[in-house]
């Protein structure tokens, strides 16, 4: 406990200290001196300090907030441009592997074509006649006698497999040779595979507005003809 010289006490516990008749203190207490300025500015200045720092506490936090918040925005962007790029490669990779298939599945399929045509210019024009002999001849199957109990020779089922396989290649040979003679239609014009040997004396076939084309040329008016 302290007292001033305006006879204030200073101290926590807020406790009176009375003086006796003679001016004097009483005992078991001690006199301190402290200016009227300095008892009441330091509690102002502390104030003022601690509501400055508060302010600024205040003013840094959504600052803050507002720092992270952007970030936070930012990587969410960028994970979903990132997501968006690689759908965007996976599906041209789908359609580079859906065209690569297609331009295969083309080439076989023209492989098969041309194997195709060049097994018919093999062919001969007219087949032996032996062959279209024998071919008439396996139109009727054969029949083999056997006795009751006997059974069949395994010679006799491979003649027929054999007869079979024949059939089957005279068929071939001859569906070939009638795909060869034929004349198909490809747009404004008629596309024949014809036969090195004979390609020389075969005429190809006329369109016919070619065949128009050329009468009403030769009959224009400009002749005159009567």
């Amino acid at each position: 406990m302290a007292l001033t010289r305006s006879g204030k006490a200073v101290g926590t516990g807020g406790k009176k200290i009375k003086f006796s008749e003679d001016g004097e203190l009483p005992s078991g207490t001690e006199a301190l001196l402290v200016t009227s300025r300095e008892s009441t500015q330091e509690p102002e200045q502390s104030d003022a300090a601690s509501e400055s720092e508060s302010e600024e506490d205040s003013d840094e936090a959504p600052e803050e907030e507002s720092v992270s918040q952007s970030k936070s925005a930012l990587l969410s962007k960028m994970k979903e441009q990132e997501k968006l790029e690689q759908k965007l490669r996976k599906q041209e990779r789908e359609k580079r592997k859906q065209r690569d298939l297609h331009y295969k599945q083309q080439q076989d399929a023209k492989r098969e074509k041309i194997k195709e045509l060049v097994a018919a210019d093999e062919l001969p024009d007219l087949l032996p006649e032996e062959a279209l002999e024998s071919d008439n001849d396996d139109d009727v199957s054969p029949t083999i006698h056997t006795k009751n109990g006997k059974h069949l020779r395994t010679e006799d089922f491979e003649k027929e497999d054999a007869a079979m396989r024949k059939k089957m290649k005279l068929e071939k040979l001859r569906n070939l040779k009638e795909m060869r003679n034929q004349a198909l239609k490809k747009g404004p014009v008629y596309v024949q595979v014809q036969h090195d040997t004979t390609s020389k004396n075969r005429v190809p076939r006329a369109e016919q507005s070619v065949l128009s084309t050329k009468s009403q040329w030769l009959q224009r008016e400009s002749l005159n003809r009567k």
